[in-house]
Parts: structure tokens; sequence; C-alpha cells
């Protein structure tokens, strides 16, 4: 629920007709500070996003910064706290599994508003700082086990080939595109075996300097981001998710080389001038 409400917070802070049902004419009315004019209707009574609908909106505006799936977030977060809300009853495990959910949307949301973690959380940011390092440890666990069976998987393929041998089959492997195909992808050094491997995720159009550098001062002109969300690596079966990347130290945003322009949205203003230029 403090989730489902900060996420409300962050809309309200850009303009509060972004977090209420946009179909309901009495709730934007008084959402537009025209409250008087909904008749029968008290603010009390204004009708918001749904959860799942509310961090949608908010992903849309904080790409870079909100990297939870919505499919995942709707299954985890939403089903745990309908449980709940609903019908009173919880499963220990889908709520721990939305606590952490809860971290990994929360933090950004606090820095957006520019609010201290401290004051959010209260008297539970002790268990807060303790769940996250539980959380932290589960997932170099699970990297290490995922980085060794990796490992152990390659070696057992491709040992007893010869150096010459092992070209050709690697060359063969990681010359096709992934099957989820090239269009969010980007190839990249696997960590289990050092072979070419598939970052994927969203594509964004963001600003660069003349170095490259990603929102930069100077930056003026628009390159083609990718924002890896998992990783995978056809020659050793290796597969990565989410924060397992960061813990793998592999790279949370690419530069590609592709033309941002086709991903760009058109500039109404420009088009409104070289229509009437004519």
């Amino acid at each position: 629920m403090a989730t489902e409400h900060l996420l409300k917070a962050y809309l309200s802070s850009l303009h509060p007709a972004l977090m209420v049902d946009a179909t309901d004419l009495p709730s934007l009315l008084h959402a537009t500070d025209h409250g008087p004019r909904a008749v029968g209707v008290p603010v009390t009574r204004i009708k918001t996003l749904g959860v799942v609908a509310a961090y949608k909106r908010c992903r849309a505006l904080l790409q870079k910064e909100l990297t939870v799936d919505e499919k995942v977030f709707a299954a985890d977060l939403a089903n745990a706290r309908n449980g709940v809300a609903h019908v009173g009853l919880h499963d220990a495990g889908e709520a721990r599994q939305a606590v952490t959910i809860c971290f990994r949307v929360v933090g950004p949301l606090l820095k957006a508003l520019e609010t201290e973690a401290k004051d959010f959380w209260g008297p539970y940011e002790a268990l807060y700082e303790q769940l996250l390092e539980e959380r932290a440890d589960k997932i170099q666990l699970g990297l290490t086990i995922k980085l060794t069976k990796a490992a152990s998987d390659f070696e057992s393929r491709y040992g007893s080939l010869t150096g010459a041998e092992r070209r050709l089959v690697f060359g063969a492997i990681t010359m096709g595109s992934p099957s989820f195909g090239q269009e969010n992808s980007e190839r990249y050094d696997c960590p289990a075996c050092d072979q070419s491997g598939w970052l994927t995720g969203r594509l964004n159009v963001e600003w660069a300097n003349e170095h490259g550098e990603i929102d930069a001062e100077g930056s003026d002109d628009p390159v083609l981001v990718l924002h890896p969300g998992s990783f995978s690596c056809l020659v050793c079966g290796l597969i990565l998710e989410d924060e397992e990347l960061d813990q793998a130290n592999l790279p949370l945003e690419v530069v590609t080389e592709r033309d941002p322009h086709p991903y760009m949205e058109p500039d109404v203003d420009l088009l409104y001038d070289e229509y009437f230029g004519r």
C-alpha cells in the first residue's frame, strides 16, 4: 500500500491529473483545480489509478530508474497486495517476494522525489537494510552457482577440442542472432566463458556529448541506448536477469551504434513550423 501511495505521490508531484482515472470526469476536475464543478462528488471520493497502472505510468517517466518489468510487478506485488486487501490472506513466500519488488521500486521513487529513505521507512529502516543485505547475498549466491555451472558445462562440451576446432565451433554458434532477435540486443562478452553473448533490454533515445558520455554537460547529440534486463550466452548456456547483471559487472546501459532517429518521437512544434513555413 505504501508503494502504491508513493507511485501516486510521484505522479502527483508532476501534476495531480496524472494519478487519477482519466475516464472519470469529477476526478479530473478535482485534479485540475476545478473541484467546485464536480457537483456531488467531494475530493475524498476521487478515483485514482490502480497500482499496476500507476507503476506503468511511472515507469514510462522513469525508464532508466525503474527496472522491474511490468508483468513481474503485476504478478508479484499487485497479487500479494490484493490478497491482503480483499480477503485478508497472504502467502509468506509471496509476501517476501512482494517486499523485494517494493525495495526495487521505492528506492528510485524516493530519489526522484528528493526524499530521504529514513523519512519513508521510519522505524522500519533497520529491517529494510537487513532485508536488502539478505537480498544482495542471495543474488550473489545464485550468480556464483550459475557461473560455476556455465563454466563446467563449457568445459565438458568443448574441453576436448583443439584451438582451431573451438574457433570454428564458436564462430558458428555466435554467428546467428539469439532466438529473441537482435532488435533489442547487443553483443557482450560472457562472464562465464568469455565468448560472445547477448544483452537484451529496452531501447531509449538519450543525449550524449562528443565523448559519448550520456547526460553529461554539453550533451546535444541523440544516441540509442540499450538498458539491459537480461544476458544470455549461446555457447555455455548462461542466462542472467535483472540484478544479476550488476552483480556480474555487466553494463546497465550500452550506447549502440544504430541510428537513433527512427526511434525518436516526432517534434510536433518542428512539424508545425515546417508545414506553415511551406
